[in-house]
């Protein structure tokens, strides 16, 4: 029987915190800089928060991850910018892993919800937040690591704010001996909890007991060994901050069951490390957080979109007001140019119709009586009424008979003078034996303009 067996010491925490909380004084009177201060200005876009859970009950460790440093645990009393990706790890005791052959093909995450409700694994409101780790590929097959959050969660042990993490990670995936080690135990919330290993993935994670821990190692790595999820039995194994009463029983029980066994020990935990491949398991209350986010995100999309357009109407607006303003400016001058020979051609004009009721024939009332009575020639026909005001011409008349009457009307009507009045006539009435009246007005079309050129020369 041979064992393998190193003890590597590890930074205690209270002198990790100790150290990070120091403060620095600068020489000649210069401001006292705290090392919360020159934490905020190491943290950057690129930087990444992650939140784990601490060896005691409910407590967190912050670790600061940024490009070209090595990890850095934060003082727990920091307050944590929003400028960085966050990343919680969700505590072993509030999640559910099982490992499983699946077929290559088709719907993956169907064929484990379906496997796993066979087998009643899966508890009400755990189906929606199952998601699958895949760990190797043989074949038409693969081996996938099923996990979900426990139902209810309890969002009351969780860090402050933990719905809005970027990402949500499992405890085993960032233990840095996973990288190495086919089995790690390390204490999680005054608890021990255990890992298997294979193709550096976790496959199996569970909490033990200290009393029990040893017989809980045995029967778990024959169970996985027989359905293939191990491919051998532990040969490396790290022990991460138990006890030393609980540690010395486990080497004991490693010497006798796994001899060829390489067992590590580390006083206390180690810094935690980034996997490779990101992988997200995110409680209900997280999704539902991502959703209002999302939707939130979306309405200001919508919102920023809105603005855009408005500033883009207005401004179109504004061009279009500026090319109606130049447009307006070269009319007004154009205006310019003409409104003196448009004033004197109005004066022409108004000139004409002061003069033109005593030279043209359709204005001049002599002419226009000499062509009314023109039909009376004859006798048959006597004129009653001459009517002449600006624009209109009212006519009266008797005749022997009905006929005459209209023939006169049309006769009127179709005389070169008289044809600039639009004419309208009632029927003749009969006024008694041989009597027969008629009445013609007419008006002619610019009579509007006459009654107010008239109105505008009457002082």
């Amino acid at each position: 029987m041979s064992q393998a067996s190193e003890i590597v010491p590890g930074n205690s925490d209270t002198s990790v915190a100790n150290a990070m909380t120091t403060p620095s004084s600068s020489e000649g009177g210069k401001e006292v800089v705290t090392l919360a201060q020159t934490t905020h200005e190491k943290i950057s876009k690129e930087s990444i928060i992650l939140e784990r859970p601490g060896r005691g009950a409910a407590t967190w460790e912050q670790w600061l991850f940024t490009p070209g440093r090595d990890p850095e645990l934060l003082p727990r009393d920091i307050t944590l910018p929003n400028r960085c990706e966050r990343l919680i790890t969700l505590p072993s005791s509030t999640l559910f892993a099982w490992a499983l052959w699946v077929a290559g093909d088709g719907d993956i995450l169907s064929l484990v919800r379906m496997e796993l409700s066979g087998r009643h694994l899966l508890k009400r409101g755990m189906e929606e937040s199952l998601v699958i780790l895949p760990i190797l590929r043989q074949e038409d097959r693969q081996l996938i690591l099923a996990v979900a959050p426990e139902e209810p969660f309890p969002g009351d042990v969780m860090p402050p704010q933990w719905k809005s993490a970027s990402r949500f990670e499992l405890p085993a995936r960032l233990l840095e001996g996973g990288l190495d080690q086919d089995l790690i135990i390390w204490e999680e919330w005054n608890g021990l909890q255990m890992a298997f290993f294979r193709n550096q993935q976790p496959v199996w994670f569970c909490g033990a007991r200290p009393q029990g821990l040893a017989g809980l190692i045995h029967r778990t790595s024959l169970r996985l060994l027989a359905e293939n999820v191990l491919e051998q039995l532990p040969t490396r194994i790290l022990l991460e901050g138990i006890s030393e009463r609980t540690s010395s029983e486990v080497r004991d029980f490693f010497g006798r069951i796994f001899p060829q066994a390489k067992l590590t020990t580390l006083q206390s935990g180690s810094r935690p490390r980034l996997p490779v491949l990101p992988f997200d398991v995110p409680p209900t209350e997280a999704r539902e957080e991502r959703r209002r986010a999302q939707h939130r995100q979306k309405l200001f999309s919508f919102a920023i979109a809105g603005v855009i357009l408005y500033l883009l109407l207005l401004l179109w607006g504004a061009g279009d007001l500026l090319i109606r303003q130049s447009a307006l400016k070269r009319l007004r001058a154009e205006i310019a140019k003409v409104e003196q020979p448009a004033l004197e051609a109005q004066q022409q004009s108004n000139r004409w119709h002061q003069f033109r009721p005593v030279i043209d024939p359709t204005t001049y009332a002599l002419d226009l009586l000499a062509a009314v009575a023109a039909p009376t020639d004859g006798g048959k026909v006597r004129l009653t009424l001459f009517s002449l005001e600006p624009g209109h011409l009212h006519l009266s008349g008797e005749t022997t008979d009905v006929t005459q009457a209209y023939g006169v009307i049309e006769q009127l009507k179709k005389n070169p003078i008289l044809q600039e009045y639009d004419w309208s006539s009632g029927q003749p009435q009969i006024a008694g034996k041989n009597s027969v009246k008629f009445d013609m007005e007419g008006v002619r079309p610019d009579a509007a303009a006459q009654n107010q050129g008239n109105a505008d020369q009457t002082p």
